[in-house]
């Protein structure tokens, strides 16, 4: 996988002159896309059975009074761009050992959208209740109030 332009300029080395847009288009002819490497869950037969099973468990469950909650990490130098990629090749992207990320955490429920809070920290039990204290709690309390429910 690489970008048409590198490959003009190799080929240019090598001392054939085309331009970037005949390279995307032979690419094309032969098969190539261009486009965000793809990045798929590692999931097992098993993990979607287990997944499945959980969903027919839950059905009646009544959502809307339900906040979900979820935390992730947002590399800042990450290689996401557009690449040639052919069929059946292995996509390997060289990235930096230790990038430069912030952590995010945030909830909504069928009522809105709740707290959003950026950290840099290592995400730990004591720092999670602090999340759900300063983040978690207050969106409880405007969405649903203060009465507890069943």
């Amino acid at each position: 996988m690489t970008q048409s332009k590198d490959m003009t300029n190799q080929l240019e080395r090598r001392g054939v002159v085309v331009s970037e847009r005949t390279v995307c288009r032979r690419l094309n002819e032969a098969g190539a896309r261009y486009s965000r490497p793809m990045s798929k869950a590692l999931l097992t037969e098993h993990h979607r059975q287990n997944r499945l099973r959980w969903a027919q468990h839950h059905k009646a469950t009544d959502w809307n009074q339900v906040i979900f909650s979820d935390e992730t990490t947002v590399c800042l130098n990450s290689l996401k761009g557009l690449v040639w990629n052919f069929p059946g090749n292995k996509k390997v992207v060289r990235t930096v050992k230790h990038p430069i990320k912030v952590n995010v955490w945030g909830c909504f429920s069928s009522k809105g959208l709740g707290r959003i809070i950026c950290f840099r920290q290592n995400l730990d039990a004591k720092f999670m209740c602090s999340i759900y204290k300063c983040g978690l709690l207050p969106t409880a309390k405007k969405q649903f109030g203060n009465e507890p429910r069943s």
